[in-house]
């Protein structure tokens, strides 16, 4: 199960670690201890295949990332169409951000076994590479230890026009702000080999890095999709907090190494 400790370059916060004694195995099938009344049928979380994921917070352009590897040929089942905000789709499952949020609070109970269960299946039946959008970072550790091969995109921008962004659409908070979001994006990168970390400026400028960070792990991509004509917040004058402020230069630190 995993534990919180003390994050030594942020004193005042908290992080989620997940260690090799945590009852979940890479890439096999698991069983929920202590949820099963006798008589009754185990349920088991199932295998996926193959786990490309897009991971960020809300309003940091994993749309974008999810359009880039679109046009490498990875294909994101979505219930939600294209609107003012993101003129291109969100590219995420209703029932995936539901799930995100009950990981976070109650882990892998039967219910949750049983949604992700639909999820997996929904991305192994189809019929080429399919993807999945998670804006719960911490969410994306139980699908991890399900994934037979898991690449990982990254995503993070700027607070400032995050929050701004964020207000515009009339969201005050979400479940996880994006302090907490964004370090627990650093212990998905320190803990998943096949990850890249890519901020929506990047993406935006059209970065000669990107081809090169999405080739490490195995997508050619076309920038030619990217559209600077929908950034919807930019050089917003937000205030932050020092925390932020030092988190978002580890974060493009970050960046920078998957451009090399």
């Amino acid at each position: 199960m995993p534990k919180s400790k003390r994050n030594r370059d942020f004193p005042n916060s908290t992080i989620v670690c997940y260690n090799e004694s945590s009852p979940f195995r890479h890439g096999q099938e698991v069983a929920v201890e202590n949820q099963t009344a006798p008589g009754k049928e185990e349920i088991r979380p199932k295998v996926l295949k193959n786990g490309i994921f897009v991971v960020g917070h809300p309003r940091s352009g994993t749309s974008l990332a999810c359009q880039l590897l679109k046009s490498a040929g990875v294909d994101f089942p979505s219930d939600f169409g294209a609107d003012e905000y993101n003129k291109s789709g969100y590219f995420e499952l209703e029932l995936g951000k539901d799930l995100e949020k009950k990981l976070i609070d109650k882990a892998m109970t039967e219910e949750n076994i049983i949604a992700m269960n639909q999820i997996i299946d929904r991305l192994n039946n189809a019929p080429g590479l399919s993807g999945l959008k998670i804006v719960h970072m911490p969410a994306l550790f139980f699908f991890r230890h399900l994934a037979k091969n898991i690449r990982v995109v990254f995503i993070f921008r700027n607070p400032a026009d995050v929050k701004s962004s964020m207000l515009r659409r009339g969201i005050a908070q979400f479940k996880l702000d994006w302090f907490e979001n964004n370090n627990a994006l650093i212990a998905g990168h320190e803990n998943i080999p096949k990850s890249i970390v890519i901020s929506y400026e990047a993406l935006l400028r059209g970065h000669p890095g990107i081809k090169r960070a999405f080739k490490k792990l195995g997508f050619n991509v076309d920038m030619n999709v990217i559209r600077k004509e929908e950034q919807t917040q930019r050089n917003s004058r937000i205030v932050l907090s020092q925390d932020e402020g030092r988190l978002y230069k580890v974060l493009k630190k970050l960046e920078k190494k998957s451009f090399s």
